[in-house]
């Protein structure tokens, strides 16, 4: 009989043991899950603050210089380091409209080019573009992202 208490003893140990080695393994695993979802509804909030929006035309007049600005344009003239092009509204992610209001953008090899190459930056192409303005109003393009294809212009 005591060789089975002895047993018994062992057994009721181990069980003990495994329990809580199970118990940490489930509190670990519940704290790496509530981090988790912390960290991805804080990446979400920021995310939702970076959005692109681009600056209206009203917007646009009123920047001050070397003030950051984002602007969508219907290009209908290119030269060497200069695009012109005409202001877009936006009306939803992937609808834009003409406006009156025309943009001077200067841009060079140091400009990023996102969603297409230089050879896209032509007379039709709609172009997102953000950068500082400069004394003359125009804006100095730190990157161009090419959306011809990719949103409709009325």
């Amino acid at each position: 009989m005591n060789a089975n208490s002895g047993w018994n003893k062992t057994d009721s140990n181990k069980t003990a043991s495994n329990k809580r080695s199970k118990a940490a393994w489930v509190f670990l695993l519940a704290v790496l899950a509530a981090l988790s979802a912390v960290f991805v509804w804080r990446g979400a909030e920021k995310a939702m603050k970076m959005q692109t929006a681009a600056a209206s035309g009203s917007e646009f007049a009123q920047a001050k210089q070397q003030e950051s600005v984002k602007v969508v344009v219907e290009v209908f003239e290119t030269v060497e380091g200069e695009i012109r092009g005409r202001l877009l509204e936006r009306q939803d992610d992937a609808h834009y409209t003409r406006t009156k209001d025309e943009a001077r953008i200067h841009w060079d090899t140091s400009t990023a080019i996102v969603m297409g190459k230089t050879g896209d930056v032509r007379p039709g192409a709609i172009l997102h573009v953000t950068g500082p303005v400069a004394g003359d109003h125009s804006v100095q393009a730190r990157q161009i992202v090419i959306l011809t294809g990719y949103v409709q212009v009325k």
